[in-house]
């Protein structure tokens, strides 16, 4: 996460009664997420694989782990394209991230069924905080939420201003999306020239920032893009 769950909430308010993460991989979010927010966790993530490790590493008193892949349709037929580093593995073909990222590649593809969020959450609890990382298809997952997107309160999602993925979702699009129901952008951060990046929406649950939290998450922010900075002047040297 490019903006860790410390600065959401010391910085952004965000405090949750209950998370739904939506591209699991590892849960490396997991011991913040029991630091700062100390609330149950649902995970989900396509990969058989780390589901089963999910299930053995995490806390099965607080978190959930369910094997799907989330889309905008249920029970669509596609192919889940499996990643060398695991992380960039999507239902999308690679788009510009083969362009800046080329020693990562496809090691497998497999065939899976997709399912919209309302429908796994049905009968659930439904969450206030959403964290959704899915390589190009968050738009799609949020939209596959229906009208349960009006119990959400903050959305924390990967985003794309370029085709890192093939026809992936745009922030954009995302935007447009998010603001007729009801949510503004409060933060963004990119990996720069790369297309990728972090955002994370709110609404008017969330209570309004201090003067003070505005400060030192623009702080926060340029400390962030110190390193890339610095990486980009040395390429340029060389």
């Amino acid at each position: 996460m490019f903006i860790p769950v410390i600065e959401l909430a010391q910085d952004y308010n965000v405090e949750p009664r209950y998370i739904l993460h939506v591209g699991a991989h590892h849960g490396e979010e997991s011991q913040s997420y029991d630091k700062y927010f100390n609330v149950p966790v649902l995970w989900i993530e396509a990969q058989p694989q780390l589901c089963s490790e999910l299930k053995k590493s995490l806390n099965s008193n607080t978190n959930t782990v369910i094997e799907a892949c989330v889309s905008d349709k249920d029970n669509e037929n596609v192919a889940f394209n499996i990643s060398s580093n695991s992380q960039s593995s999507s239902i999308l073909n690679f788009g510009t991230h083969s362009i800046n990222y080329p020693d990562v590649f496809v090691t497998e593809s497999v065939s899976v069924k997709t399912k919209r969020l309302k429908t796994i959450l049905q009968g659930k609890k439904i969450p206030d905080f959403i964290n959704l990382d899915i390589q190009g298809v968050e738009l799609r997952a949020l939209k596959s939420l229906g009208s349960l997107i009006k119990q959400v309160d903050a959305i924390y999602t990967e985003v794309n201003n370029k085709e890192v993925y093939e026809s992936c979702d745009l922030i954009g699009e995302v935007d447009c999306f998010l603001i007729k129901k009801g949510f503004r952008r409060v933060a963004t951060r990119w990996v720069i020239g790369a297309g990728w990046g972090d955002a994370l929406y709110v609404n008017d649950n969330v209570k309004r920032r201090s003067i003070r939290q505005f400060i030192r998450s623009k702080f926060r922010e340029f400390l962030f893009y110190i390193p890339q900075i610095k990486n980009r002047i040395k390429l340029w040297i060389n």
